[in-house]
């Protein structure tokens, strides 16, 4: 029974739940924990990791060129930047009310940095996100255009 309950996990695709398997088998053996709190737990993990994996997918379907948070700005180094209305932004609310948001400044002050902050976080809460720099969007535009392609290519944007 043991190697097809193992079997049917793997069937199933339920990792972590094989993986712990053996842990809360002689959790409930050892009267450690109930049958249903061990089931329960078994399942949140699985629950945890897909999950997780599910935003990391996100976040790599996003195009993102490196992985920073807000966390990692030094706000101290660009002083002109307001932390406030950056956190803010963080929160998502102008997804809500159909805003965009666009980073104007000179070269170093870290546009892209909090671009890819903002975008990380709207893809760990599963929105649809995709970066992308305005030079590269122009590009990808203007060959859409040559090719007859434009409007396709703006459908996907």
């Amino acid at each position: 029974m043991y190697n097809q309950l193992q079997n049917n996990l793997e069937e199933l695709n339920l990792t972590k739940f094989k993986e712990n398997l053996d842990y809360y088998n002689a959790c409930v053996n050892q009267d450690e924990k109930s049958f249903c709190e061990a089931l329960t737990e078994l399942t949140e993990l699985e629950l945890k990791f897909k999950e997780e994996r599910a935003i990391k997918a996100c976040v790599h379907t996003a195009n993102f060129p490196y992985l920073k948070t807000l966390k990692d700005y030094d706000f101290d180094f660009q002083p002109s930047v307001n932390k406030k209305q950056l956190q803010d932004l963080i929160s998502l609310g102008f997804l809500e009310k159909h805003e965009n948001i666009i980073f104007v400044g000179t070269p170093g002050t870290g546009k892209t940095h909090l671009a890819t902050s903002i975008g990380i976080e709207a893809a760990t809460k599963r929105v649809s996100t995709y970066f992308i720099s305005f030079q590269e969007l122009m590009n990808q535009l203007k060959k859409a255009s040559y090719e007859n392609r434009l409007e396709k290519r703006l459908k996907f944007f």
